[in-house]
């Protein structure tokens, strides 16, 4: 059953298989095909079929946070709205840290979660972490601060 409490856990499991950097773990909390939509110059819409397709770009995030010193991530402002028994949207302004807690940045995301009989999956992301991840690398490879 998709309801807020188990949303949260699932979200909550989410960040920190994402806090130990575990790309074949995280990848295990997607449902395929997957649907991502990305605001940054444009707005992206792209259908991943299949885990496959998916693990270069979750190690390319992963890569990045650690480049960047990610160590934690807050799940600020979450709100879950239960679509059907089995069906959730969730939203988060997430907030990424580094091991001495300063923020790296912080990016919205929202998530379609679905119970496919093995509990929830994410079938759906829209977000805006794409610009706020690729400033963050640069400035840090300019050898600015992160935030």
């Amino acid at each position: 059953m998709t309801e807020p409490a188990s949303a949260n856990v699932f979200l909550d499991e989410y960040r920190t298989t994402f806090e130990r950097f575990d790309v074949a773990a995280v990848a295990a909390f997607f449902a395929f095909p997957l649907q991502v939509t990305g605001d940054a110059a444009d707005v992206t819409v792209v259908s991943v079929p299949t885990v496959e397709a998916w693990l270069p770009q979750i190690e390319r995030i992963v890569g990045a946070y650690r480049l960047l010193g990610v160590a934690t991530a807050d799940a600020r402002d979450v709100r879950v709205v239960a679509v059907t028994a089995r069906i959730a949207q969730a939203t988060v302004n997430w907030v990424l840290r580094d091991g001495e807690g300063g923020v790296v940045y912080d990016f919205h995301a929202s998530y379609t979660l679905a119970d496919l009989g093995a509990g929830h999956r994410i079938t759906a992301i829209a977000h805006d972490e794409s610009p706020k991840l690729m400033a963050a690398v640069a400035r840090h490879r300019a050898g600015g601060t992160p935030a």
